[in-house]
């Protein structure tokens, strides 16, 4: 199978994964979702280089959705208002709304940094390690 007809099969363009390949790509968490579901492997050992254990294998909604309910419960504990929280998740506070609500499609960094502001581990904040 050619480069071309990889990337075609795992639904990205050529030039995504060039750019993927030549790690200068900051993929969203769905798209990481989708590969990994084409390839048959869990993210996690895609991104991890190490087996899944006892980790859970989400699709990108599900991580979505789990990174809203962390954030909600992150949010509530904090009693700042949302302009605050979300200078301290280092995102805009439309990109706040969108993830509470479950609607978001944060990139990789985006979450390694959310998670790392708050404290926790970027697999805790989209559910596939307990919390």
């Amino acid at each position: 199978m050619t480069k071309p007809e990889f990337a075609k099969s795992i639904g990205m363009s050529g030039s995504q994964f060039r750019y993927v390949r030549a790690r200068a790509a900051n993929p969203s968490i769905e798209m990481l979702a989708k590969i990994s579901a084409k390839l048959k492997t869990p993210l996690y050992e895609l991104l991890e280089d190490c087996k899944l254990g006892g980790r859970r294998n989400l699709s990108g909604k599900q991580m979505a959705k789990h990174l809203s309910v962390v954030l909600k419960g992150k949010y509530l504990e904090s009693g700042l208002e949302k302009e605050q929280f979300a200078k301290i998740l280092g995102v805009s506070l439309p990109q706040l709304y969108l993830m509470l609500r479950g609607d978001s499609n944060p990139s990789l960094l985006v979450v390694a940094e959310i998670a790392r502001r708050l404290g926790i581990g970027m697999w805790e904040l989209l559910g596939v390690e307990a919390v």
